[in-house]
C-alpha cells in the first residue's frame, strides 16, 4: 500500500523503513565481521529465491502473538515486516501474508484505498485473518461519511472469506439482503457495539461456525424474526451488555444459543428475563459484569432476571453491594459462586452461607482486589477479619475457598 496515505495494514500508522540500510546488515557491509558469502555461491539477498521452502519462511515471520492484544508491539512488528517485504520476491509474498492477516481500520480513506488495493491486485480476494473497524473522524461526526465507512467495511468484509475475527466498533458495519457474501467456516469470534442488528443480519446467516458473540449498545433487533432467517451457528460464548433484548430477538437467536456455556451480561435488566425463557434451562455459567473495572455497584437488576436460569451452575457477580435479596431469589443449584473482594460483599455472602443458601455449592472464588492507597486501615484491618470469617463458614460446609488474582 502507498506510504503516502499511511495506512498499510493497520490504517492508522505510517511505517519507517530504512531500505538501503537493511540491505547493507544483510550484506555485512559496515560490519567488522566479513562477509560469510563465498565467492560463486549465492547471495542471500541479491540471488533469486528461493533460498528457505515457503512454509519454513512464513514461520520465521510469522509473529506470536495477536495484534488486538498488544497494539504497540504490532506496530514494530509491521516496520520489520515491511523491511523484509524489499529484500526478495520470496520474502514480498511470505511478509505479505502476515501483514495482512491482522487488519485494523478508523479512516475512511483507509478503507477506500484498502478496497481498491483488493481488487485491483487480489482480484477481489484479501487474505486477512483479522478485521477491526473503529471508524474515527478527525472532524465532528459525519453522518453521510459514517454511513460511507459502513457501507465500505460491508464491501471489505464481502471480500474476506478466511476471516477468523471480525471486530466493528461504533456501528461501523453495514450488510443488506441484496450483497453477495460468501459462507465463513472460519469465523468464530465477531464483536460488535453501537451496531443497528438489522445492517448485521445478513452476515449472521452466512455463519456456520461461530463460537464468541460480543453485543455492546446495540439496538434495531425487535423484529429480525421477521426479515431473517435465525442463524445457523451454535454458540459457546454470548456476551451481551447495554443491549435492549425484546422477545423477538430472543426467539431469533433461540435455536444458535442452546449450546451456549457461558453467558456474560451487562446492564441489561428484565430484558435477561426474555432471554432466560428461550435458554434459561442450558445455560451453566452466567458472569454479571460492571461498566468499568474499578469500585461499583453490582449490577442488582440483572441479578434478579437470572431467577430463570434453573440450569445454571457457576455464577460470577462483579462489583460491590451485591444484594442479599436478589441472590436468595435464585432457584438454580449453584456449584460455583464467584465475586470481589469487597467488605460489603463479603459480609453479604457470609450471611447467606450462615443461612445455608445454595446447599449444592461446593467451590467459593474470590477476586482480591489490588491494594490501593486509597483503603484505609480500618477497611484492611475489617477485610482481613471477613477473610478469616470466609474462611471458618467454608470450612464449616465443606466448601473450597479460593483467592484469585485480577488477572485470573
Amino acid at each position: 500500500m502507498s506510504s503516502g496515505n499511511e495506512i498499510y495494514t493497520f490504517g492508522s500508522f505510517p511505517a519507517s523503513v530504512d531500505t538501503k540500510d537493511n540491505l547493507r546488515k544483510t550484506a555485512g557491509e559496515g560490519s567488522d565481521n566479513p562477509s560469510f558469502v563465498e565467492p560463486g555461491s549465492r547471495h542471500p539477498v541479491t540471488s533469486l529465491p528461493p533460498f528457505l521452502p515457503a512454509e519454513i519462511l512464513g514461520l520465521i515471520l510469522q509473529p506470536r502473538w495477536k495484534q488486538r492484544e498488544d497494539r504497540e508491539a504490532w506496530k514494530k512488528i509491521v516496520n520489520v515486516l515491511l523491511s523484509c517485504s524489499l529484500v526478495s520476491r520470496a520474502w514480498y509474498y511470505a511478509a505479505r501474508a502476515v501483514l495482512y492477516q491482522d487488519i485494523r481500520l478508523s479512516q475512511v480513506n483507509s478503507l477506500r484505498l484498502l478496497l481498491c488495493t483488493v481488487r485491483e491486485r487480489f482480484g477481489g480476494h484479501c487474505p486477512a485473518h483479522t478485521l477491526q473497524f473503529m471508524y474515527r473522524s478527525p472532524h465532528q461526526r459525519n453522518q453521510q461519511q459514517s454511513k460511507e465507512y459502513a457501507n465500505l467495511a460491508g464491501e471489505i468484509v464481502a471480500c474476506c472469506p478466511g476471516l477468523r475475527y471480525l471486530a466493528g466498533e461504533c456501528g461501523s458495519l453495514c450488510f443488506t439482503s441484496n450483497m453477495s457474501l460468501p459462507e465463513y467456516p472460519y469465523l468464530r469470534e465477531l464483536k460488535v457495539s453501537g451496531q443497528d442488528l438489522h445492517l448485521l443480519a445478513p452476515l449472521l446467516s452466512r455463519l456456520c461456525n461461530l463460537k464468541s458473540f460480543e453485543v455492546l449498545q446495540s439496538h434495531n433487533g425487535d423484529d429480525l424474526l421477521e426479515h431473517f432467517s435465525p442463524p445457523r451457528f451454535k454458540l459457546l460464548i454470548l456476551s451481551i451488555s447495554q443491549t435492549e433484548l425484546s422477545p423477538g430477538l430472543c426467539k431469533w437467536l433461540e435455536s444458535s444459543s442452546q449450546s451456549i456455556e457461558r453467558l456474560e451480561v451487562q446492564e441489561i435488566g428484565v430484558s435477561l428475563g426474555h432471554l432466560a425463557k428461550v435458554i434459561g434451562g442450558f445455560v451453566k455459567k452466567v458472569h454479571v459484569k460492571i461498566v468499568v473495572d474499578s469500585i461499583a455497584d453490582s449490577d442488582s437488576e440483572t441479578i434478579s432476571a437470572l431467577y430463570g436460569f434453573a440450569g445454571l451452575r457457576r455464577l460470577r457477580v462483579d462489583g460491590s453491594k451485591i444484594d442479599k435479596e436478589r441472590l436468595l431469589d435464585l432457584r438454580s443449584s449453584l456449584e460455583t459462586f464467584t465475586f470481589s473482594e469487597d467488605v460489603l460483599s463479603m459480609r453479604t455472602v457470609l450471611t447467606l452461607l450462615y443461612a445455608n443458601w445454595q446447599p449444592s455449592l461446593q467451590s467459593l472464588d474470590i477476586y482480591r482486589m489490588p491494594m490501593s492507597i486509597y483503603f484505609s486501615e480500618e477497611w484492611i484491618a475489617t477485610a482481613a477479619e471477613y477473610r478469616d470469617e470466609l474462611h471458618k463458614a467454608c470450612t464449616a460446609r465443606g466448601i473450597q475457598l479460593n483467592w484469585l488474582s485480577p488477572e485470573e
